[in-house]
């Protein structure tokens, strides 16, 4: 047993008021249907300080644990959420009768973990739970296997049971937080008691957009936390609300870390859905170096504008870095710039090392150049137009076509008089090679040809 993982219980009722006084609303809707007043228990959880190195997390790493089956201590609370299967297969055995029970019964019921036993004349152990609106209404779950200890090293957890420690602490530490959104499409209630969904394309605009987190509620076994999230009003409107069931510390989830990391489940875990925008992690101070720094975009890229909105800004357009930081323990960082000839601030993601696209256009150094186009040795005001849509021109300087297209991939003399820079494009490029041939004499441009 890990000696970490307490679970503090208070007297609760069977309307799910604690001894604070406190009730918790675990079935939470979107603000396009109206919600039904649900109630359910709550615990708080143990406030034991985390260790030295666990600082060093992020707010999820920190306050989300994933917790073993093998590591299940008495009082650990669950919801049984069955799916459609489980209302076939019957999952809990009633321990005063010995009888089978269908999931139907057990649906939506807190049920409280009461340890594991080996009980005489049975051929496997159980695991205990009796129902926290009936202290005296006890079920238990056979284990398929010999042991607990062999099921639990070998299984995923128990079938049906939502994790209800990651419910709560979401709803006492996420509910008000800002977040940005990292995918297209969350979802809605579709009816009034929330048992029905529909996916929600949010678009470029959604995706980026700054939102807040409004209510957290209990999702589904294998992502047990309901987040929803408000957008901005806009015109006198309400914003409108979206949810996402998420797995945040897995525990008792179905799926292995890896196949929530997959393109189609990894929207389901926090931080493959949000970015958190106040858990703000220290950067190095290489990073820090950014900070103050006249910067020009190499590319066209998009921004977000103080008004949430996603703009586009072409390559050359030229900003103040006035804030950097690192949003949880991830390879992005988010940049805070202001136009220098605007005024107006924007706020832009991209990643500090370029780890998985090579060539990819949105790594911090190769996004953003330190300096100011106009002020560059040699780069002519008349010809920036042209260097701003890639454009070579007969009688460019050096600098004009380094401006324009980048360091070159291979410089070769090709004349007593010539010589040229050759750029190698993409694989997949209808023009896999450029070529820029300079006069020795001179050192402008005398031909712009392409391969």
């Amino acid at each position: 047993m890990i000696g970490t993982l307490a679970i503090a219980l208070h007297a609760t009722d069977a309307l799910g008021q604690t001894a604070a006084g406190n009730a918790r609303n675990y079935f939470v809707t979107t603000n396009n249907v109206k919600p039904k007043a649900q109630k359910a228990p709550a615990v708080d959880e143990d406030g034991e300080a985390a260790a030295e190195e666990e600082q060093k997390k992020d707010f999820i790493g920190r306050n989300f644990r994933y917790v073993s089956m093998c590591d299940w201590q008495p009082g650990t609370r669950f919801m049984c959420l069955p799916t459609q299967k489980d209302m076939v297969i019957k999952t809990f055995t009633e321990a005063s009768t010995g009888n089978l029970v269908s999931s139907r019964k057990l649906a939506r019921k807190v049920m409280i973990y009461d340890g594991h036993a080996n009980t005489t004349g049975s051929l496997h152990e159980h695991v205990n739970f009796h129902l926290e609106e009936n202290p005296n209404e006890a079920y238990y779950f056979e284990v398929p296997t010999g042991t607990f200890d062999d099921y639990c090293f070998s299984q995923t957890g128990m079938p049906t049971l939502a994790y209800l420690g990651d419910v709560d602490m979401a709803q006492d530490s996420l509910v008000g937080k800002k977040v940005r959104v990292l995918v297209r499409e969350l979802y809605q209630d579709s009816d009034n008691d929330g048992s029905g969904s529909k996916p929600v394309d949010i678009g470029d605009e959604g995706r980026g957009s700054v939102m807040t987190i409004t209510k957290v509620g209990v999702g589904t076994r294998d992502f047990p936390v309901k987040i929803v999230v408000k957008a901005p009003g806009h015109n006198g409107q309400e914003g409108q609300e979206y949810f996402q069931n998420v797995a945040i510390s897995r525990t008792n989830c179905s799926y292995r870390s890896d196949q929530l990391e997959v393109s189609d489940l990894l929207p389901h875990t926090f931080e493959g859905s949000f970015q958190l925008l106040d858990d703000r992690m220290p950067v190095s101070s290489e990073l820090q170096a950014w900070l103050g720094k006249k910067v020009y975009t190499f590319f066209d890229t998009k921004m977000r504008n103080s008004k949430e909105q996603t703009v586009k800004l072409t390559r050359l357009s030229t900003f103040e870095v006035t804030d950097i930081f690192r949003i949880g323990d991830s390879n992005q960082v988010t940049l805070t710039l202001k136009g220098l000839k605007t005024g107006e601030s924007y706020t832009k993601e991209v990643a500090v090392e370029n780890t998985k696209v090579v060539g990819s256009d949105e790594v911090l150094d190769r996004l953003f150049v330190e300096g100011d186009p106009e002020k560059i040795e040699n780069v002519r005001q008349q010809n920036l137009p042209f260097i701003q849509k890639r454009q070579v021109k007969k009688g460019f300087t050096e600098a004009e076509v380094r401006l324009a297209l980048g360091e070159p991939t291979d410089i070769n003399r090709i004349t007593a008089d010539t010589y040229q820079w050759t750029y190698q494009f993409k694989e997949d490029s209808s023009r896999p090679f450029r070529v820029v041939k300079f006069s020795y004499r001179t050192k402008r441009v005398t031909q712009d040809m392409t391969r």
